[in-house]
Parts: structure tokens; sequence; C-alpha cells
């Protein structure tokens, strides 16, 4: 097993001590492991999730063509609009 070293502030140091019953390698190999997990969900794409809402998008935009007719939107416009509000012009 590889070891890893770690600087602590003092304080944090001294409180850990006191706590002798904790494994404290296993909660930073834990926590460690946690957070890769995280990253990798950020990463990776869940297709059901995106087939469903590009199903209820569809469904939305069939139900405003019955109900108003023809609908004049282009979505890159739309996108552009709120991506320039969030972080101004490019």
């Amino acid at each position: 097993m590889a070891s890893l070293t770690v600087r602590l502030p003092e304080r944090l140091r001294k409180d850990m001590s006191k706590l002798t019953k904790v494994n404290w390698s296993a909660v930073v190999r834990d926590a460690i492991e946690e957070r890769i997990r995280l990253e990798e969900l950020k990463t990776t794409r869940d297709w059901d999730r995106i087939r469903r809402a590009a199903k209820l998008t569809d469904s939305i935009y069939d139900q405003m063509r019955r109900k108003y007719g023809h609908i004049e939107y282009n979505s890159a416009e739309t996108i552009r609009y709120w991506r320039e509000k969030q972080y101004g012009p490019t």
C-alpha cells in the first residue's frame, strides 16, 4: 500500500490525537475514495436520464405547437442569451 503525507495545522493535529479510537488512515482513505466517485460522476453521462429529458422536451414542444401552432424558436439564441447574461458578452 502506498503512503501519503499530509500537512495539517497543529491545532487540528492535536484535536485528532485526542480521538484515539478513530482510524484516521481509514477516514482519509474513505474520503478520497468518495471524492473520486463524485468526480467520476461529474464526467460520466447518464444516457437514460438524457433520453428521458429529450422525450419530455419533445412532448412539451408538441403540446405548445398544438396549442399555438408553428413556433419560431431558436434554442441556440436562447442559450447564447443566458450565457451572456451569466458570464457577460464574449
